[in-house]
């Protein structure tokens, strides 16, 4: 890891706008033909989009830390700490190489580094909303509001911000934006029920706008898809599937109702290759792969047990896509720091233009399974949707299927590379591959938990909060627990870290807000072993 920097960039914004000549009375137009094209006001900037180019692109960028070359290693850096170092590790996909960070006292042994969470605060909440309170006062004041681009930033936003709640819990969020973000909290369940509020109403105006004829958001500076409605409405249907499936242990009502209401969308949800929501190229921009930087140049991150286990047991060959060497070789996280030791473990495999994903179209397959599997309507059976994903994974792998459906094999022990095998671990569970209409509930959950964890790689934080909400995989625990928030040990199913506390920064400056959201949401106790509000499933 490189010492974090942040720098402050001026924007240079230039553009031309052409004079628009009315044939008729010079004195009808007089206001508008004597604006000043460098000095825009609003109505000028919407139809303009330049500002949005400097905004949006922005927005994007911080719903998975990636930037591009002109970003140097500031987006790498806020990934390795709030991605790879958080939910990569606790969902058992990868482990530095070296534990070296703070004598082996870091996220990865539940020790709570007080600048990291600081940092991770500041860029899960500020480094998101500011960009996007920009996009809001570009494009909603004025005579003409561009409702379609503003739709885009709503969407944006919500990935970005599903993200952070998903981190801490209750944050600031329906106050933000009248200039200040030390506000008041809303509580977790309050957060979830303005993203479908949202989600609706950005997927109705999109929806307008295609049933007009319209098929592309004009000078919207979109990396994702360049300004592609279809594949906007998409995505935003996939999105809120995966936030109603998300919350079905808390309110299986609310669940169920945008669950069936996002897969009834004449328009549909991501389910081909082409719909996947990626960060690559777009808006005149190319991202550099975050990853691909910390597995090389710092050398920091290898692969982890708990996906070894899975991979190898299976058999299964998207291991050569995921990690070099075959995978041969892991690393348990929460070891102690042991220098050299790991040094051959196999590296994710990442290039530096490789994209990085929002999401994957074996993932909605997936969510439409655990939907069905909870008796939604989503037009067919858990099993058929199972295997869809699956076959849907290996063909964004481009690996052969052959007879991976029928598997049943069963995860392998971890065996430590390192000559000590000190931290070697039996298998963490019995779950095989091949459907079983026989299987109780829960079982059938697991397989298709674990193979919807094996499909979204790398995205670790949203494997993790899977985790966190069903206990499944079942992981290779941490080997060591540093704590110093309340973490207990987790025995791969439950426990472990439930969530980041709330950062030293927020009780300086945000005291009262950040004191009563505790209260109010958290029963009273800020620490890394208090349960969200959705994460409710008994795990006995």
């Amino acid at each position: 890891m490189k010492s974090y920097k942040i720098k402050i960039k001026s924007i240079a914004i230039t553009g031309t706008i052409a004079f628009l000549l009315a044939q008729a009375s010079c004195t009808r137009d007089f206001e508008n033909i004597n604006k000043n094209p460098l000095n825009p006001d609003k109505e000028m900037e919407q139809m303009d989009g330049v500002l949005n180019g400097a905004y949006m692109p922005t927005l994007q960028k911080n719903v998975i830390p990636v930037g591009a070359a002109s970003d140097a290693t500031n987006y790498v850096n806020k990934y390795q700490i709030v991605v790879n170092l958080a939910g990569d590790g606790w969902a058992g996909y990868m482990s530095p190489r070296d534990n070296k960070f703070n004598a082996g006292q870091n996220f990865t042994t539940g020790f709570f580094i007080q600048s990291w969470v600081n940092n991770s605060f500041s860029w899960r909440i500020t480094d998101v909303f500011a960009p996007w309170i920009q996009l809001k006062n570009i494009n909603t004041a004025g005579t003409n509001p561009n409702k379609e681009m503003f739709a885009l930033a709503q969407i944006t936003k919500i990935a970005a911000l599903h993200r952070t709640t998903d981190m801490f819990g209750p944050i600031p969020y329906s106050k933000v934006g009248s200039g200040s973000f030390k506000v008041e909290y809303d509580s977790q369940e309050d957060v979830y029920k303005s993203f479908f509020a949202e989600l609706d109403e950005a997927i109705a105006v999109l929806a307008d706008f295609l049933n007009r004829g319209n098929t592309t958001v004009p000078n919207a500076a979109d990396v994702l898809y360049n300004g592609d409605v279809r594949k906007w409405i998409k995505f935003a249907n996939s999105l809120m599937l995966r936030l109603a499936i998300r919350v079905r242990f808390a309110d299986n009502n609310l669940a169920k109702q945008y669950a069936e209401k996002a897969v009834a969308h004449s328009v549909g949800l991501i389910d081909t290759q082409a719909d996947i929501a990626k960060m690559a190229t777009g808006a005149n921009l190319t991202m550099k792969n975050s990853l691909k930087v910390i597995k090389d140049e710092y050398n920091d991150t290898r692969m982890g047990a708990t996906i070894w286990c899975y991979l190898k047991g299976y058999n299964d060959p998207r291991v050569n896509v995921y990690f070099d060497n075959n995978g041969s070789k892991a690393v348990r996280i929460g070891i102690p720091s042991t220098a050299d030791l790991y040094e051959s473990a196999s590296k994710p495999i990442a290039g530096e233009y490789d994209p990085t994903y929002w999401m994957k179209a074996s993932e909605v397959f997936f969510l439409k399974a655990e939907g069905a599997l909870a008796g939604y309507n989503m037009g067919a059976t858990p099993k058929y949707f199972y295997e869809q994903g699956i076959t849907m994974s290996f063909a964004e792998n481009a690996q052969a299927i052959g007879s991976y459906l029928s598997n049943t094999s069963q995860p392998a022990a971890y065996a430590d590379p390192a000559s000590t095998a000190l931290y070697s671990a039996g298998a963490p569970s019995t779950v095989t591959v091949a459907w079983d209409d026989k299987d109780t509930e829960e079982r059938k959950l697991e397989k298709i938990i674990t193979q919807k964890y094996l499909a979204i790689y790398p995205d670790g934080q949203e494997a993790w909060s899977e985790w966190r909400r069903t206990g499944y995989p079942r992981q290779v625990p941490p080997a060591v627990n540093y704590t110093n928030s309340g973490v207990i040990l987790s025995d791969g199913y439950k426990n472990g870290i439930r969530r980041m506390p709330y950062p030293q920064s927020e009780y300086d400056q945000n005291t009262a807000n950040v004191q009563s959201a505790v209260q109010k949401y958290l029963t009273g106790t800020d620490n890394a072993a208090t349960n969200l509000w959705w994460d409710k499933k008994p795990k006995n």
